[in-house]
């Protein structure tokens, strides 16, 4: 069997830790082990009075049908890995339950639940049984890994990032300037193109940026294999080149607008803030345990952050800082990387200068 890879065995992972303990959870059911969760999961009806209460509209309940019916191509001991994440994230909900009863939870998969703001980073939700008691609804980043693991607290991309608001706001060309730099330093010295006649591949024409997707031009694809083929030394050497003058494109931009990074921080990091009508708390699954961590040093300094330094990380090709400080008192330094998301194969083109304007950006804590 070809087990899935990337973006997609990314979501179903999401769904076997996020999903699979809120219908659990509201089905009243408990597990102490993977493979009774996920035959029970298997054979559940989504479409039941009370697994529908996980779902915020049948939209959701198709999608989980479909992410369901593919986790067999998850590769089985990454299958296992996750299942008991679930269970343990499934005895974090009961724990929390008794402290304060939950009513339902609800998978934040696309749609967020009533009440709560669309750009809300939660992953699951929880809505207390007692509404009068504020907060009405609690919202769960979820994490697994290791005892000694970081996860990031924020995963994305470069090119989405640079059309989140805060950026589109304070620098309205941010994309199609990187666009342009990428293109004169990087895609342009691909051997090969053709620079002249009908078929010339030029800066208006290399990629194809919309509202959220980008569209590279094939005959700069075709080339971009050539090169790994032919000269994988040059492909990396322009790959590092590419990584770098993404790195400084935004670090550039924070060093130039202290407010919009500010915006950019409160509404992408997972911070778990308190004072808000939905408050966030992350929860990291290890193994068969999970717990909830109430400390967040950069969600305390932020609202008192009078300055922000960027700055790239001397002798790597991917790591970067952002120190953020307030009243010359204090210093948080933020630990960031941008890094392609996979290999580059010729089975598989989206790693590396197969990324174009799409590399992984990641806060690491």
């Amino acid at each position: 069997m070809q087990y899935l890879s990337g973006g997609e065995q990314t979501t179903i992972n999401s769904t076997i830790t996020e999903l699979f303990p809120a219908l659990a959870f509201n089905t009243g059911m408990k597990f102490n082990n993977a493979t009774d969760l996920e035959e029970y999961i298997d054979n559940l009806d989504l479409n039941s009075p009370k697994a529908r209460r996980s779902f915020v509209n049948n939209t959701n309940i198709k999608a989980a049908y479909s992410y369901i019916n593919k986790m067999d191509q998850i590769r089985p001991s990454m299958k296992k890995t996750k299942l008991e994440n679930a269970v343990g994230i499934l005895n974090y909900l009961y724990k929390y339950n008794k402290s304060r009863p939950i009513k339902q939870v609800v998978w934040g998969y696309r749609e967020k639940p009533r009440g709560v703001p669309y750009s809300h980073a939660g992953d699951i939700f929880l809505i207390h049984r007692n509404d009068k008691i504020a907060p009405k609804i609690v919202g769960i980043s979820l994490k697994a890994g290791t005892a000694k693991s970081k996860e990031p607290k924020l995963n994305s991309y470069v090119g989405t990032t640079l059309r989140k608001s805060a950026w589109k706001r304070a620098y309205p060309r941010a994309i199609d300037n990187l666009k342009d730099k990428l293109w004169k330093e990087v895609y342009s010295q691909i051997p090969g193109l053709p620079l002249k006649g009908s078929k010339k591949v030029d800066k208006n024409n290399w990629l194809t940026l919309s509202n959220t997707r980008q569209k590279p031009n094939p005959i700069l694809v075709d080339a971009v294999l050539n090169l790994f083929q032919t000269n994988p030394k040059q492909f990396d050497a322009l790959y590092v080149k590419m990584n770098k003058i993404c790195r400084e494109h935004l670090v550039e931009m924070i060093n130039g607008n202290l407010n919009a990074t500010k915006s950019w921080i409160r509404e992408e990091f997972r911070l778990q803030e308190q004072n808000v009508d939905v408050p966030m708390v992350l929860v990291k699954a290890i193994g068969k345990n999970a717990n909830s961590s109430s400390t967040d040093p950069l969600r305390d300094i932020l609202p008192k952050a009078t300055k922000v330094k960027a700055y790239l990380k001397s002798g790597s090709v991917q790591e970067w800082f952002i120190d953020v400080m307030a009243n010359g008192r204090e210093k948080l330094t933020l630990s960031m990387t941008i890094r392609s998301d996979s290999e580059y194969r010729k089975t598989k083109q989206k790693g590396k200068l197969g990324a174009y304007m799409m590399l992984k950006l990641l806060y690491r804590g």
